[in-house]
């Protein structure tokens, strides 16, 4: 079960601390900004005080230009800075309120109760703070009131003057809930980033052992491709060794062929045991891997591979069996390579404008593959002797024409992988190869 993530305190602490200065900026450059708009508002409003109160604002936007450039580095809160600031801010609306009549009185009034609703809702600071702005507030207003010798102290109340207090009290207790919500926020915020971030984390580590893991596949992909190809290249040596010899009438020359057509066998034997064996502590031997294979797309594929030797000799190769897919479970490369060798030896034993047919049908639980060479030139007895057990062979100058090795490599790569292989001759011509092999379906149900 995955463990939740957990938040330390000094991370909520310090995101929180970036969160109020950050709120605190936006307030005390609003007003900063608020003292520019009263320039040209107070222009076309009470212009008869505009040069009384011009240099009140001038040291209003002096203080607040040169403060926090000093407060900003020197203070580790700006708590005070606002504070500071707002409380200039409404000696300066409560000034207004007694220098102005009218509707001008309740404009200031809004003004300053707006600054003041709008800071205890934004900024995130101490419930302290919150009543020391009641109270700074409260003092200016009755220490301008008393400047003024208490001139229409109670008539101010009405045009404005409630809604302010109301608004100043009321507001203060605002800042602690908002506090305890920014927090709560901060602290999904940064759990949700610490889970993404552990994700983020996981993912980079899978994807690093999965490329590890391909990687090895690959490598061990191209050591497997290297050692089928090898096996290949040594049958179809094999071949050409044999047709050379079939096509020497030199003696001498004709030894020497004998000799590597040894040579050349003998490898390929010792080959064959590592390819086959199942000892687990020789690192070259090749393990079977069975998987489905659709028998006539190995034939297609085979076909076409074979086209220039087929063209060369004027043979036509034919699929005379049904279309639907027949499935056997064998080593694929093994499977295509037992084809490959069966067909390079019909195509050498039959004649020029023949047919050779391969066919597979399903019977039971096997799958069985014929390919028949009906032109081919080879007797029973010859195709007996090549099919002799492999210790039987001996290279000696009176051994005619050694061949067919490969024949007995395709017969023992099919009894590896469980299957049968069985070769028959006609009375007169013709050669018949039959192969059956488990059909995949089966296999699968019984491993499972």
């Amino acid at each position: 079960m995955l463990s939740s993530p957990t938040t330390h305190p000094s991370d909520i602490s310090s995101s929180l601390e970036k969160k109020h200065w950050d709120i605190s900026n936006y307030v005390y450059w609003s007003l900063i900004s608020l003292t520019l708009g009263l320039f040209v508002l107070e222009f076309f409003l009470v212009k008869e005080y505009y040069q009384t109160t011009l240099f009140y604002k001038a040291g209003l936007l002096l203080v607040g230009f040169g403060g926090y450039g000093l407060l900003r580095r020197k203070i580790s809160s700006p708590s005070l800075m606002i504070l500071v600031m707002s409380s200039l801010f409404l000696a300066y609306c409560f000034f207004m309120v007694y220098q102005s009549s009218g509707y001008l009185i309740t404009l200031y009034f809004l003004i300053a109760t707006l600054v003041v609703g709008g800071i205890n809702y934004l900024v995130v600071w101490k419930g302290a703070f919150s009543l020391s702005l009641v109270l700074f507030a409260a003092g200016i207003f009755l220490g301008i009131s008393y400047a003024f010798d208490w001139e229409g102290f109670y008539a101010l109340f009405p045009l404005g003057g409630y809604l302010f207090f109301f608004t100043l009290v009321l507001t203060s207790f605002i800042p602690d809930s908002r506090k305890k919500n920014y927090v709560l926020n901060l602290e999904r915020d940064l759990k949700k980033e610490q889970i993404l971030k552990n994700q983020a984390k996981d993912l980079q580590d899978l994807q690093i052992k999965y490329a590890e893991v391909l990687e090895f596949k690959k490598i061990e992909n191209q050591k497997e491709k290297i050692l089928r190809h090898d096996l290949k290249n040594k049958v179809n040596n094999i071949i050409g060794l044999s047709q050379i010899i079939l096509e020497t009438n030199d003696p001498e020359e004709n030894q020497s062929y004998i000799q590597l057509l040894n040579e050349v066998s003998n490898d390929l034997l010792r080959f064959s045991d590592n390819i086959f064996s199942r000892d687990e502590d020789q690192p070259t031997a090749l393990r079977i891997s069975k998987s489905q294979v659709n028998v006539l797309s190995s034939f297609k594929k085979i076909k076409s591979e074979l086209e220039p030797k087929l063209d060369q000799s004027t043979l036509e190769l034919k699929w005379l069996g049904e279309e639907n897919p027949l499935l056997v479970h064998v080593d694929k490369l093994i499977f295509n390579n037992i084809l490959v060798n069966l067909l390079n030896y019909l195509i050498l034993w039959s004649k020029p404008d023949s047919l050779i047919l391969v066919s597979g049908e399903q019977s039971a639980a096997q799958i069985r593959i014929q390919l028949s060479a009906p032109s081919a030139k080879i007797s029973a007895r010859e195709l007996n002797y090549i099919f002799k057990p492999l210790d039987s062979f001996q290279f000696t100058s009176s051994f005619s024409a050694p061949q067919g090795l490969g024949l007995q490599i395709a017969k023992s790569m099919t009894e590896q992988m469980g299957g049968y292989f069985k070769y028959q001759t006609g009375i007169e011509d013709g050669v018949i190869f039959k192969l059956e092999f488990e059909h995949a379906e089966r296999s699968k149900s019984n491993e499972a």
